[in-house]
């Protein structure tokens, strides 16, 4: 090959290489989809499980990944204003560790999150939290129910609530 070729074909790798990667920063060409998060919005009264949908775009195909981690994100700060709210926040951004689906259960993984907000456990905080959870995950075809755990322990997140762990 000639000086002139390795250097054509050096430039076409180059420019491929560059394309792929913007693709892939742009989330592999996958278009957004629309999903909603749960969260709080003004005084529940006594229906401590009353939860309204937020809209978040996330990337295809990890949907249900792409949904917990916006909840767990939490509401924006303009949204606060607006009176939306619940559990999650910016303290609990990114305790999201794995998503796994069987037979129309969604098994969630999280970092321990217990020590950031504690007062989920009471028995009204702790139907907000699974509200918002079971609303987020079960929006998706197919996703019947939810069960949570921390660091692979369905029964420190369940106890943590003062609950049994589901079987």
């Amino acid at each position: 090959m000639t000086t002139q070729r390795l250097k054509t074909v050096a430039l076409l790798l180059l420019a491929v290489v560059a394309l792929a990667a913007s693709a892939g920063a742009a989330g592999g060409g996958a278009a957004p989809v629309r999903v909603s998060i749960f969260v709080s919005r003004g005084d529940p009264g006594s229906r401590c499980d009353r939860v309204v949908p937020l809209p978040r775009l996330v990337r295809a195909p990890a949907v249900l990944t792409g949904a917990l981690r916006a909840l767990l994100a939490g509401p924006t700060a303009a949204e606060r204003r607006r009176g939306y709210g619940g559990w999650f926040s910016a303290h609990t951004a990114g305790s999201l560790r794995s998503v796994r689906l069987a037979g129309g259960i969604a098994y969630v993984d999280f970092v321990d999150f217990s020590h950031t907000i504690p007062s989920a456990s009471s028995s009204c905080g702790g139907a907000l939290l699974l509200a918002q959870l079971d609303r987020t995950v079960t929006q998706f075809p197919g996703v019947r129910r939810g069960v949570y755990s921390f660091s692979g322990s369905r029964t420190r997140f369940y106890e943590w609530l003062q609950l049994a762990p589901p079987t």
